[in-house]
């Protein structure tokens, strides 16, 4: 949305609350702060009530006023729902309560969450970046950790808290921290990266569904080689599942790079491009993946490929579709790769058939010249022929007869 529409939803709820109870405790938090600060287009609303009940007794009380469409969602356990206001019903606000959460089980990422204050809601979230709060009744923006404002000006990527810790607690963190610098061109503190680097293997953790959408945001992205190439340097794609770790183990030939540095150089190249098309470079990513089970070794003990888009164009459909991509996209970069196939196959039927035209000139130049080089020789015969018949001396009649005859 446009910053003055997210000026206008602020606005407008500020005018609801006045006078009620609710004054004075909401608070636009996160990534719409952020991008204010930042002037950028506003993706998500949310809205932060330090009050207890948060975010669930807020949409409520907004139902009962009728200032909601639509059937509002509920996520009770996190003080949490989703809700579009009557005025403004193309654009989806998530109101939460601030909370505190502490993370007891290290094989999950869902931390056990209670009511705190709004120093608490802070130093609990990803990046200090993160952290402002603008108090939707007065104005005002608070930046508890003190780095906010800096960091954002300065374009780095720090934690509220000690990043082992952070990266420990939630590993989804990892995958944000480098989609954000790629996203903002931002750099990585130091101590981040190496946290980030000695923390990757948790993110076996993290489930399919949020690898899927995390992965898919920083394909379609801006500075691939710079999320996704930086994920694959340091072990982190590969355990994303059981393809992106064969991908990544593969070299098709020797003395190659794997197909998951391939498919990787790809996409950057679309991105260097310019090109931001998702089929073609969710084409470019899976497009060698067929790789993977076409492998031969021909008659000649050349190793083959054959067919394997065809082969891969059914792969990245399946694989697409698991990641939750809508069907036109999957159905459009599943032709492309086809495309791609039938088109190499021409250009190898068009070399075949070249090197065989070529094959026959070389061999009829080869006949012609053999037929050339014996017409030089039966000349040469010939010339020496004539040549010994005149050397020989030609007899005079008589010549042969003796004295005394």
């Amino acid at each position: 949305m446009t910053l003055k529409t997210y000026h206008d939803i602020l606005e407008y709820i500020g005018n609801i609350i006045r006078d009620t109870g609710w004054e004075g405790h909401l608070y636009a938090v996160g990534g719409c702060v952020r991008d204010e600060f930042l002037g950028s287009e506003i993706h998500d609303v949310d809205i932060a009530v330090d009050l207890p009940g948060g975010g669930v007794d807020f949409a409520s009380w907004l139902i009962k006023r009728r200032k909601v469409t639509g059937r509002p969602v509920f996520f009770r356990k996190f003080g949490t729902a989703r809700i579009r206001l009557r005025r403004f019903p193309d654009q989806e606000i998530e109101l939460v309560q601030t909370r505190a959460e502490k993370y007891t089980d290290r094989t999950s990422r869902c931390p056990e969450v209670v009511s705190g204050d709004i120093r608490d809601d802070c130093f609990r979230r990803d990046f200090t970046v993160n952290t402002l709060y603008r108090n939707i009744s007065t104005g005002e923006v608070l930046d508890l950790t003190g780095r906010a404002f800096s960091d954002i000006r300065d374009g780095v990527l720090r934690t509220p808290l000690d990043p082992y810790e952070t990266f420990d607690d939630d590993p989804v963190r990892i995958l944000r921290c480098l989609r954000f610098a790629a996203r903002f061109d931002w750099t990585i503190d130091p101590a981040v990266m190496e946290a980030l680097r000695k923390s990757v293997g948790r993110l076996t953790i993290v489930s399919r569904e949020r690898w899927n959408a995390e992965f898919t945001k920083m394909l379609l992205g801006r500075n691939v080689r710079k999320s996704l190439g930086v994920l694959n340097e340091i072990g982190g794609l590969r355990l994303m599942n059981g393809t992106m770790r064969e991908m990544a183990d593969k070299r098709p030939f020797p003395d190659t790079p794997t197909l998951l540095e391939s498919a990787l150089e790809a996409v950057a190249k679309l991105d260097d491009e310019g090109v931001m098309d998702p089929a073609l470079r969710f084409a470019a990513f899976f497009g060698n993946m067929g790789m993977l089970r076409t492998g031969v070794v021909d008659r000649f003990g050349e190793l083959r490929y054959p067919r394997h888009e065809h082969t891969g164009a059914l792969m990245a459909t399946r694989n697409l579709r698991r990641m939750g991509v809508e069907e036109g996209i999957a159905s459009k970069a599943a032709a492309i790769i086809n495309g791609r196939g039938e088109e190499r196959m021409r250009q190898e039927r068009k070399q075949r058939m070249q090197r065989h035209k070529e094959e026959q000139m070389r061999q009829q130049a080869a006949s012609r010249e053999k037929k050339r080089e014996k017409a030089l020789r039966h000349q040469a015969m010939l010339s020496e022929h004539v040549r010994r018949r005149r050397r020989k001396p030609v007899k005079t009649p008589g010549q042969n007869q003796s004295p005394k005859d």
